[in-house]
C-alpha cells in the first residue's frame, strides 16, 4: 500500500551503488502530435542524479533526430528531498499533494522550457499489493522489473495542464497521462525485455500496462506483467492481456492489444504512433518511444509507449 510518506526518498535496502529511485512525468499536446517526457532518477549511494527530458514529434531511427532531447548523467543531488527538488539541468518538480499533485517546471538554455501542473486522478496503484493488483507476487518467467528495479513502484493517470514553450512556440497543454515512481536496485544490464504504456480515452477511462517483451517474437506481447483499468474514480486491476504489434524494425507501426480486468471484462484497443523514435534515457538504455493515437470501439485515446529490449535488438538487427 502507497502511503504518503511514499513521495519522499525510501532508505536503501541495499548499499549497492545501483539502487537508485525515480519520477517519470508523461504529457502532451494531441493538437501539436508532440509529447513530453521528464525522468528523474537518484543513486543516493553514489550522491548523483540522472535526468532526462525528451520532446517528440515525428517518426525517426536515430536518437539524434528527437525534437530536443537534454540528457545529463552525474548532475549533484539535490537538496531537500523527492517531494520538492530542482537540478542543475533545469528541471525542478514539487509536489503540492502527497502522491498525487505536483509542479513540474523546466528551463532549458535553448528556447525550451515548460510549465505544468500534474493532478493525479486516481490514488497510486500499488503493483505489489493484492488488493490493487492481481498479478502482485505472480512469478512470470521474462519479467525482468518486477523484483528488482521495480521493488517499489506505482503508476498513477492524472490530468496535466500548462504550456510548452519549444523554439519560439508556445502549445497548450491539457491531457490526461502516467506518472509513476519506482525505488530499488537499478543495473543498466539485467533492466530491459519489458514496455510500459497507457491510453486515455475520451470517455474519461485509461488503461495502463507493464507488458513484457519476448526478444525473439518482437511482433507481440506475450504477457501482461501488471497494469489497471480506470473508470473516472474507480480503478480495476488487469489479471491478463496480449497482444499483437506491427513494427519498423524497433519502431512501432500499429498496435491490437487486449486485456481483461478483475471483473472479467474485456477490452480491446488499437493504436496508430503519431510519433515514433529512439529514446535513450542513460547509457546502455534503447527504448522504441511512441505517442499513440488509440481506439476502443470508436472512443478515441491518446498516449505513450516505452518498449525496451536492447542489446537482444541490436544482435538481431546485425544478424
Amino acid at each position: 500500500m502507497i502511503t504518503e510518506q511514499d513521495v519522499y526518498f525510501h532508505p536503501p535496502t541495499s548499499d549497492h551503488y545501483t539502487w537508485a529511485e525515480t519520477n517519470y512525468f508523461g504529457f502532451y499536446s494531441s493538437e501539436a502530435r508532440v509529447h513530453v517526457g521528464a525522468y528523474v532518477q537518484a543513486k543516493p549511494n553514489l550522491g548523483v542524479v540522472m535526468s532526462s527530458v525528451s520532446i517528440f514529434d515525428g517518426v525517426s531511427n536515430t536518437p539524434h533526430e528527437v525534437r530536443y532531447f537534454d540528457g545529463s548523467v552525474h548532475l549533484p543531488m539535490p537538496t531537500g528531498n523527492l517531494d520538492d527538488y530542482e537540478l542543475a539541468n533545469g528541471l525542478a518538480i514539487r509536489c503540492t499533494k502527497p502522491v498525487m499533485d505536483y509542479d513540474i517546471r523546466f528551463e532549458g538554455k535553448v528556447g525550451v522550457g515548460f510549465d505544468v501542473s500534474y493532478t493525479g486522478l486516481m490514488p497510486p496503484y500499488d503493483i505489489h499489493d493484492p488488493s490493487m493488483d492481481p498479478l502482485a507476487g505472480v512469478q512470470q518467467d521474462g519479467d525482468t522489473v518486477s523484483a528488482h528495479a521495480y521493488a517499489g513502484h506505482w503508476d498513477q493517470s492524472g490530468r496535466v495542464r500548462g504550456t510548452l514553450d519549444l523554439f519560439g512556440r508556445r502549445i497548450a497543454i491539457d491531457c490526461v497521462a502516467s506518472m509513476d515512481h519506482s525505488w530499488g536496485l537499478r543495473d543498466e544490464r539485467s533492466l530491459n525485455n519489458f514496455c510500459w504504456m497507457n491510453a486515455n480515452f475520451d470517455d474519461d477511462t485509461s488503461i495502463h500496462c507493464i507488458w513484457l517483451v519476448d526478444p525473439k517474437r518482437l511482433d507481440v506481447y506475450p504477457a501482461l506483467a501488471h497494469g489497471y483499468l480506470r473508470e473516472g474514480d474507480q480503478v480495476y486491476g488487469l489479471r491478463e492481456g496480449d497482444g499483437r504489434l506491427i513494427r519498423n524494425r524497433y519502431l512501432h507501426q500499429f498496435f491490437d492489444l487486449r486485456v481483461v480486468d478483475v471483473r472479467g471484462t474485456e477490452h480491446r484497443f488499437t493504436g496508430t504512433p503519431m510519433t515514433a523514435n529512439p529514446w535513450v534515457p542513460w547509457p546502455q538504455m534503447y527504448l522504441s518511444h511512441s505517442f499513440v493515437r488509440w481506439d476502443r470501439a470508436g472512443t478515441t485515446g491518446w498516449g505513450e509507449v516505452q518498449d525496451l529490449c536492447k542489446e537482444h535488438f541490436n544482435d538481431q538487427s546485425a544478424a
